[in-house]
């Protein structure tokens, strides 16, 4: 680490590849320092988001008009535009402030913060940083030191390993949110995979509830039974099917999930009122736009 006014620190830049830009998050730099009695950052603003691990002594953050001091083990966040400062706390700690951090950008990154606990409310979490996350880290940190050692996508791989340990660490709130997504992930999972032949069963092992839970909640919040869904989206796609003209009745059955043409014919023609042919037909004649 090289010694600067304020501190002892190590500054690695990183200019992501086009390949790293085309995911959804990409790393603009990290570091590590070593706090020097007058240690003060800010006040100022950044251009992307930074997570700042306290590996030890204390810090206290100022964001808005709100003051907190943070610990071994706490983390916070900068946030893009918002301004900020943080400093070595006040109080007497026996140990000097050391801290990592992370600067990065991409669609998922306030997906991602939201998921570890932070909000530009309350950009910090307690007691989160632990032992394991200084390995990813540094092989972080080694990558952008050492090109030779610089992998694209082994990078990708060790900066959403971090933030996915970060989330695995959350308390009872994190477990509380996945039963709330419950829903949401049986309504992804068969918008994903109705065309595979799915069946309630799966949808219902998925959702880790009982079927008759599953079916009061989704006729509650989607207004259909899971079946009735499935069917929904199969015979929307049908149709799509049969307007596009390049696949036979047979062959749109079976690519939608039905054992056979017989099946699906009847399930059209119970849903439609008359049979994928007749449909067909209609279209290429002009019938149905």
């Amino acid at each position: 680490m090289k010694e600067y006014g304020h501190e002892f620190a190590e500054y690695l830049f990183h200019t992501p590849s086009e390949f790293e830009k085309n995911g959804g998050l990409w790393i603009i730099r990290a570091g590590q320092n070593r706090a020097k009695p007058n240690y003060l950052v800010g006040p100022k603003v950044i251009e992307c988001y930074s997570v700042h691990a306290v590996i030890s002594g204390s810090v206290t953050l100022i964001h808005g008009n709100r003051t907190v001091q943070l610990r071994k083990g706490d983390l916070f966040c900068l946030y893009p535009g918002l301004r900020y400062s943080y400093q070595l706390a006040e109080a007497e700690d026996e140990q000097q402030l050391k801290m990592y951090w992370l600067a990065f950008q991409g669609n998922q990154a306030g997906p991602f913060l939201d998921r570890i606990g932070f909000s530009k409310e309350e950009p910090y979490v307690n007691h989160r940083w632990m032992p394991e996350h200084a390995q990813t880290m540094n092989r972080i940190h080694s990558m952008l030191r050492d090109r030779t050692e610089y992998d694209e996508v082994m990078l990708q791989l060790k900066l959403y390993q971090l933030l996915e340990s970060l989330i695995a660490k959350t308390d009872e709130q994190a477990k509380s949110q996945v039963n709330i997504d419950w829903l949401e992930r049986c309504k992804q999972y068969m918008d994903t995979h109705y065309m595979e032949g799915i069946g309630v069963t799966n949808v219902a092992t998925i959702a880790g509830v009982h079927r008759s839970h599953l079916y009061q909640e989704c006729i509650r919040v989607l207004s259909y039974s899971p079946m009735q869904y499935l069917i929904k989206l199969r015979m929307e796609k049908s149709i799509e099917l049969l307007i596009d003209g390049e696949l036979n009745v047979t062959d749109i059955a079976l690519s939608i999930g039905y054992p056979d043409v017989y099946s699906f014919s009847r399930a059209f023609s119970r849903y439609y009122g008359m049979s994928p042919t007749q449909y067909q037909s209609g279209a290429r004649t002009g019938i149905h736009k």
